[in-house]
């Protein structure tokens, strides 16, 4: 045997092992993926409840290394306003508004101090004028002139004080009317006029706004988790256009929020109407989208989990305000993993649908 045999020999050898560990390899791994099939087809088991809606159970296992996470849901005595985040107001300009009417009224005082006294010169000068001329006639006609000069200045600074008055009667309305007005004393209003305090104006809808209006709201930042407690001050001239309903004024003892923030406002429940709606605050990450529709997954006991609707409000920090029939305050939410619960259903179905 020459060596271009022996080599010969030797690829076909290899070729044929190479061969032999290709079809082992193969092998093993539809052995492995046979048993991972068979393992996957009993992580979950779809069921369905007495109400009709699908349940899944699953193995303990499955629930640690997929990372769900559960929590106690947390009811919430807060019911949103269904408006447009509140806006906090600038005041500077209602404060100038102030300054600049005192001013204005301490003018027309002074002015009208100047007319009492050159009226009464004058009347004086018309009797030494009648008693033999000892005032002459031309003094007597400057006098006049001085005093009717006065009144009209008056009269220019009661017209500019009526401007100012409807400027912030239509701006702001009644209630700062009357206070800077000074036609009645109102120290609700004093810590906002000091800088101690913030305006804040928000929208209620019309079927809230027609009813009692809330005397309190409770104001949260959106990028915050403080609350801070808004009282009813007006209601306010202006409104926005977007929006349907009607908007108001409210104080906030929180001169540290800026001017220009935005605020989700709520109201306490049962303030404005008798119907009592069950709300929860839920996470963001519990929230599922089905149908077009928001869902929750509940654990209604240990690795067993049942997908409720849900009817989304407001959003709040981290998650929103939402109403739902099918909960109650001892429920169990899943906080971390709806989605995955979400895939397992959508995949049972997917299976359902093929053998059909």
């Amino acid at each position: 045997m020459n060596k271009k045999s022996l080599m010969i020999i030797v690829i076909q050898s290899f070729v044929i092992i190479l061969l032999i560990w290709v079809v082992v390899l193969m092998g093993s791994d539809e052995f492995v993926d046979d048993d991972l099939f068979d393992e996957e087809e009993t992580l979950s088991f779809i069921e369905v409840n007495d109400e009709g809606l699908n349940q899944i159970r699953l193995t303990e296992t499955i629930v640690k290394n997929s990372g769900i996470q559960t929590s106690a849901i947390i009811s919430s005595n807060k019911q949103s306003s269904f408006s447009n985040y509140g806006i906090v107001q600038a005041t500077d300009t209602l404060i100038d508004l102030k300054n600049i009417y005192d001013q204005l009224m301490q003018e027309i005082n002074t002015l009208q101090n100047q007319t009492n006294t050159e009226e009464k010169k004058y009347l004086a000068f018309v009797d030494l004028n009648a008693d033999e001329k000892n005032i002459s006639d031309q003094v007597l006609l400057d006098q006049q002139t001085i005093v009717n000069n006065l009144k009209v200045s008056i009269e220019k600074k009661v017209a500019l004080k009526k401007n100012l008055q409807q400027k912030v009667l239509s701006q702001w309305g009644n209630k700062f009317y009357m206070a800077i007005t000074g036609k009645a004393k109102d120290k609700q209003l004093n810590p906002l006029l000091n800088g101690e305090a913030r305006l804040v104006k928000i929208t209620l809808p019309s079927s809230d706004s027609d009813n009692s209006v809330p005397e309190k709201i409770i104001f949260t930042p959106i990028n915050g988790n403080s609350e801070t407690e808004g009282v009813y001050l007006d209601k306010a001239p202006t409104i926005e256009p977007s929006i349907l309903g009607q908007t108001f004024y409210y104080l906030i003892h929180s001169p540290d929020i800026r001017i220009g923030s935005k605020l989700i406002g709520f109201y306490k429940e049962n303030q404005n109407n008798d119907k009592v709606l069950n709300r929860y605050e839920v996470q963001s990450s519990s929230i599922v989208w089905s149908n077009g529709l928001p869902w929750v997954y509940i654990e209604e006991e240990p690795f067993l989990f049942v997908k409720k609707p849900v009817s989304l409000e407001n959003e709040i920090k981290d998650g929103w305000l939402v109403t739902s029939d099918a909960l109650s305050t001892n429920d169990i939410i899943v906080s971390k993993g709806a989605q995955l619960l979400l895939s397992e259903e959508y995949k049972y179905q997917i299976k359902n649908e093929n053998e059909d």
